[in-house]
């Protein structure tokens, strides 16, 4: 009796090849996932608030991340640690790290030759 649709072996290799063009789709079209957007949202909190002098706004959004983050199983003294080390490193002017192997390739060099305002 023949396998229908091609068995298991077929069907995770269709699967395999949905992935792969799905990631190069995304990467092309340049879409955040949901934890850059994350990782902006933070440092946009973080820092408007520090910027605006609204530091118990800060702390009150931070107990409220800690408590879910309790909820989800991590440790309190810990999770407070963590969020106060971003808050110091922000406070004293750190900048929010960019994912380099994301950015776009520099434009060709050669096409620059020419061009007298370098």
């Amino acid at each position: 009796m023949a396998k229908r649709g091609g068995g298991r072996d077929e069907r995770l290799r269709k699967q395999r090849e949905y992935q792969r063009k799905y990631r190069k789709r995304v990467k092309s079209g340049r879409a955040p996932d949901r934890d850059e957007i994350a990782r902006q949202l933070l440092h946009y909190a973080i820092t408007e608030n520090l910027k605006r002098d609204r530091e118990s706004e800060l702390w009150h959004m931070a107990d409220s991340v800690i408590e879910r983050l309790v909820e989800r199983g991590y440790d309190l003294e810990a999770s407070r640690e963590v969020f106060v080390g971003i808050v110091d490193r922000y406070e004293k002017g750190w900048t929010f790290q960019r994912r380099v192997h994301l950015l776009p390739p520099p434009e060709d060099a050669a096409g620059d030759e020419g061009d007298s305002r370098h």
